[in-house]
């Protein structure tokens, strides 16, 4: 039996819906039962109600569970690795027999990225928890750079980010979604660690062209500093997103999101969906 947190969210949600049509156990947990009845879960899978700030809920929800598959938390830093450290506490408690786990390509000790002391801990916890683990190192969103980057800079027709020249491998959520049902369906088989990214690395001059041709709008890449791009991203969201997106734009500087791995074709026997045929894929739905 196999649950999966997050199931609300885009990734927890596919992660259910393949790993149900592939014939295996699959429990979905969600933190309110009608948010959860609006989605697109496939037709009778079990639901579970349990919120990461709640250890006996977690440890109720995980009941008579063989394995989890945590997909990764969202917030400020601090409630992120409060999160999942209790999801890790919760599972080592019940004595489950493995856990997957959505983690970042960048978890280096040195990296300027707001996040990356949260995977890091979270990565930490899992080595010393007692359960073995599979680890699924996950590179930058195809979705993430469209929802939060590319639309947003449509109307001036300029992305303007604090990532230098730096290079990005994106992944789109739906193959991360499938290399992760694709680990939790063997666990046995899996590997400690595997990094999912994109087949290509590109530069951001590069992903604008492929937007620009998906939506038939012009869009060019300008390189900024990470006060200019923090002072612009603060009139639009709130904290922590303006910080966390800029650490993020200078650990993409430091060359720390141009890794290329081919794990995904070895968990999937296929090749992950590039940048530019993704947008092209949703361009009818970017307007």
């Amino acid at each position: 039996m196999i649950l999966v947190t997050g199931a609300t969210g885009h990734v927890g949600r596919a992660v259910v819906s393949q790993l149900a049509s592939g014939g295996r156990k699959v429990v979905a947990m969600v933190r309110n039962v009608e948010a959860a009845s609006r989605l697109l879960l496939p037709p009778g899978i079990a639901l579970r109600v349990a919120d990461y700030e709640d250890v006996s809920a977690l440890g109720r929800a995980l009941a008579g569970i063989d394995e989890m598959v945590l997909i990764s938390s969202d917030g400020d830093a601090k409630t992120v690795m409060h999160h999942h450290a209790n999801a890790i506490a919760a599972a080592g408690a019940v004595g489950l027999r493995h856990i997957t786990f959505t983690s970042i390509v960048d978890t280096d000790v040195a990296s300027p990225f707001y996040f990356a002391p949260v995977y890091r801990d979270a990565e930490q916890r899992l080595a010393t928890c007692g359960i073995p683990s599979t680890i699924v190192r996950c590179g930058l969103y195809c979705d993430f750079i469209l929802d939060h980057w590319l639309q947003p800079s449509q109307a001036s027709g300029e992305l303007v980010l604090p990532a230098g020249q730096g290079l990005v491998a994106p992944v789109s959520r739906d193959d991360v979604a499938a290399a992760i049902a694709a680990v939790a369906a063997r666990p046995g088989e899996s590997r400690r660690l595997y990094t999912i990214t994109g087949q290509q690395a590109s530069c951001f001059g590069d992903i604008a062209a492929a937007y620009a041709e998906a939506v038939g709008r012009p869009m060019r890449y300008r390189p900024c500093s990470v006060a200019e791009y923090r002072a612009s991203a603060s009139a639009h969201v709130d904290d922590p997103w303006p910080q966390a997106f800029a650490t993020l734009c200078a650990a993409i500087a430091e060359d720390r999101y141009s890794q290329v791995s081919d794990d995904f074709a070895v968990l999937t026997g296929r090749e992950p969906e590039s940048v530019r045929d993704f947008l092209g894929r949703v361009a009818s739905a970017i307007g």
